[in-house]
């Protein structure tokens, strides 16, 4: 058991420091720069025998990798988590370092997990991916939508997809108008160029480990979704049970209550944003190629009546081979499809 707690409150260029002890009297705290060297001399006088919390701000890979390297026990605060439980009016630098020290020493520290800093890089760059692919899935919806202000509704979203330059000039439309559609398709030619840059690059990417072969084996998840469910999953263990792992990918829906009244449908913005698209395009492949998925999707539609119905039932989709995703990757099995439905 550690004898001093060290807060840290990380910010883009310096940071805020505070060390408490057992009993939570401030020991010493210090602004310094975001410098290791700086860092592990104000801790010196510590030893070994101190905890540190850090926030999980977007900085945070080069301060816990270098103090973990030097045999400081870290932990890694949920940001979200941490708001929830010590919103305050007046916040400062010097509180928030306290606070993080604080939570801490009492075992209230809502912690983060620390992915592991050997896949951490591709991970990222995989999740760059997905960001250009979301990027030009909202240009084709931005194109959509334009053509649809003058009455051009008449592109499915394939025609969409092999609309060309010169096809614009031939539109009903004006001159603006057609100017901001030469912008677009300029923009998801540039971003396809770059998705097609990371695919070639990814293609030299070798797994060895035997789950994600297995992983492979869910319908719709092809190798670049894959790669990106295995390594944003990190380690299946840190999952109790196959509903933590879905509610992570946020694939479960979340509830309104208010005395008698209680709504259900509203998704949850914690979790993993890049685990949910990716599911979310496992389950859209998985309909187009998978009679079975297809069947299970159309079921759930056909009960729900109103708008986005084919929609909710892709997330339905989504759910259960997220869920059939965590029992491959644990038991360390291929994809059985009479499991699933």
């Amino acid at each position: 058991m550690s004898s001093f707690y060290c807060g840290i409150d990380l910010h883009a260029r310096n940071c805020q420091l505070c060390v408490i002890d057992e009993d939570g009297h401030r020991c010493a705290e210090e602004k310094v720069r975001n410098n290791l060297a700086e860092i592990l001399d104000f801790l010196g006088p510590f030893g070994s025998n101190v905890s540190i919390a850090i926030e999980s701000t977007l900085n945070w890979y080069w301060l816990v990798d270098g103090l973990m390297d030097a045999g400081f026990d870290v932990h890694l605060a949920h940001t979200l988590g941490l708001f929830m439980i010590t919103g305050a009016k007046v916040k400062t630098d010097r509180r928030d370092a306290f606070k993080l020290a604080k939570y801490l020493r009492l075992g209230e520290l809502p912690e983060a997990y620390i992915y592991p800093k050997e896949k951490r890089s591709l991970r990222d760059f995989l999740r760059r991916r997905s960001d250009l692919v979301q990027q030009r899935a909202s240009c084709y919806t931005s194109l959509r939508f334009q053509l649809l202000r003058h009455n051009l509704n008449s592109f499915n979203g394939q025609q969409l997809k092999q609309l060309l330059p010169e096809d614009i000039a031939q539109l009903q439309m004006p001159l603006e108008s057609q100017e901001y559609c030469h912008m677009l398709l300029a923009r998801i030619e540039l971003l396809s160029g770059q998705i097609a840059a990371i695919d070639h690059y990814l293609k030299a990417v070798t797994v060895e480990d035997p789950c994600f072969q297995h992983l492979l084996t869910v319908p719709g998840v092809r190798y670049t979704l894959g790669l990106t469910i295995y390594y944003e999953v990190g380690t299946i263990e840190r999952f109790a049970t196959p509903r933590h792992f879905s509610s992570y990918c946020r694939l479960i829906p979340g509830i309104a209550e208010s005395d008698k009244t209680a709504r259900r449908g509203r998704g949850s913005k914690q979790g993993n944003h890049y685990l949910k698209w990716a599911f979310t395009q496992a389950a859209n492949i998985a309909v187009r190629y998978y009679p079975q998925c297809r069947k299970f999707r159309d079921k759930q539609a056909n009960r729900r009546v109103g708008t986005a119905t084919t929609m909710v039932a892709n997330c339905i989709l989504a759910h259960k081979l997220a869920r059939a995703t965590y029992h491959v990757i644990r038991e360390e099995t291929p994809f059985h499809m009479d499991k699933l439905f």
